[in-house]
């Protein structure tokens, strides 16, 4: 054999080989499939500080968050204030979610993940669209079933493993099914689980008035002093039973609501129970308390504030050190700015209906009869 017909021999034996080695990582390309994208981030070009909607959607429910002058607002609570906390957590969550898993789906495999458009039948998906200002979506995604970790050993109940993740499409490639390592329970279509639960706190009450329009139920409470006792309207100071009296301006401290009534106005409420407050602040509180139609659980609830902050000179302590007068001082004016803070997070409140849990006002809405001291009942003769 000629060097010639070798190298040709050789030529050939390199270009085969070629052929083979490219059709070998072809074939192993194909067999990997989108798993090589596990590690890689869901949303990598998702920028943050752009999204200003979210949309979230599933059947006939919906859910839209806006962000106007600097506040993040419940379009479905008539542009209530939502919770920032739930905001950043979400939206700083989805810039870093990563693939854990991934596999082809077709159209007709949808529905087995909930994966399906969220108007679907049968699978319906949860959408999740991140929109900027001008509700150009930004992101589109479609969450589906929870992924089921790994059941914990001789656990019962978890036998079928506990929710760690979560199915989803991207809207830019609905071929591909992956799942997160993060179950997004937060992310449905209910308005009251997305608004701002922040509420008033009416501390260092100096008067507290209930009126139901029954002398019965209806009463007063006063005290001189913030570490005074208090006294009921027209009993005696000995006379007035100081546990009860104590519970019902503590309600007020600790108030908390479920909801907000879209649609409604305090003006509109039926019958409702007048609470008056004032502070030794100088504030004035003016509460209603309202029936909820057809819900023996909650009531309507309304609170409004009027009044300033009035700022005064710390008085100096005996011979108190330099080091000390600074830090005493910075304590006073810290304490006008929190105050001045809660009164104008409080006047916001006053154009709005809450939903209440009732029972949460129960030590508030009294018989008068509670709030006087049973005499002592006389020794038994032996």
């Amino acid at each position: 054999m000629s060097r010639k017909h070798v190298l040709i021999l050789l030529a050939l034996v390199l270009l085969i080989g070629g052929i083979g080695v490219a059709m070998f990582k072809r074939d192993v390309d194909a067999w990997r499939g989108p798993d090589e994208r596990l590690g890689q981030r869901v949303l990598p070009k998702l920028d943050v500080s752009q999204i200003a909607q979210i949309h979230i959607e599933h059947k006939n429910n919906e859910l839209n968050i806006v962000h106007e002058d600097g506040v993040w607002r419940v379009k479905e609570r008539d542009g209530f204030p939502a919770d920032p906390a739930l905001i950043s957590e979400l939206t700083f969550k989805a810039r870093e979610w990563k693939i854990t898993q991934s596999e082809p789906i077709t159209e007709a495999q949808r529905p087995r993940v909930d994966v399906a458009p969220p108007d679907a039948k049968e699978g319906a998906s949860t959408l999740l669209e991140f929109r900027d200002k001008e509700g150009k979506a930004l992101a589109t995604l479609y969450l589906g079933k929870k992924h089921l970790g790994k059941p914990p050993l001789q656990v019962k109940g978890f036998d079928k493993g506990h929710p760690h993740g979560r199915y989803l499409l991207v809207g830019s490639d609905p071929k591909t099914l992956l799942v997160v390592q993060d179950p997004m329970n937060n992310v449905e279509p209910a308005p009251e689980k997305w608004i701002a639960k922040e509420f008033a706190k009416v501390d260092r009450i100096k008067t507290l008035k209930v009126d139901t329009g029954d002398p019965a139920t209806s009463y007063e409470l006063s005290r001189r002093e913030e570490a005074g006792d208090w006294v009921l309207t027209g009993v005696r100071a000995d006379q007035t039973n100081p546990s009860p009296a104590v519970s019902a301006t503590n309600v007020l401290y600790s108030l908390s609501f479920v909801d907000v009534a879209p649609g409604l106005k305090p003006s509109q409420l039926e019958k409702p129970t007048v609470v008056t407050a004032e502070t030794f602040d100088g504030w004035n509180y003016r509460i209603q308390v309202a029936p909820k139609p057809g819900d023996e659980t909650h009531v309507y609830f309304t609170i409004a504030v009027s009044g300033e902050v009035k700022r005064s000179e710390r008085k100096p302590v005996k011979d108190e050190k330099p080091e000390e007068k600074e830090e005493r001082d910075k304590e006073h004016e810290e304490r006008f700015k929190r105050l001045e803070a809660q009164l104008a997070r409080e006047k916001t409140f006053d154009n709005w209906v809450f939903v209440v849990d009732r029972k949460s006002l129960a030590p508030l809405l009294r018989n008068r009869s509670r709030f006087i001291e049973e005499p002592e009942k006389p020794a038994a003769k032996k």
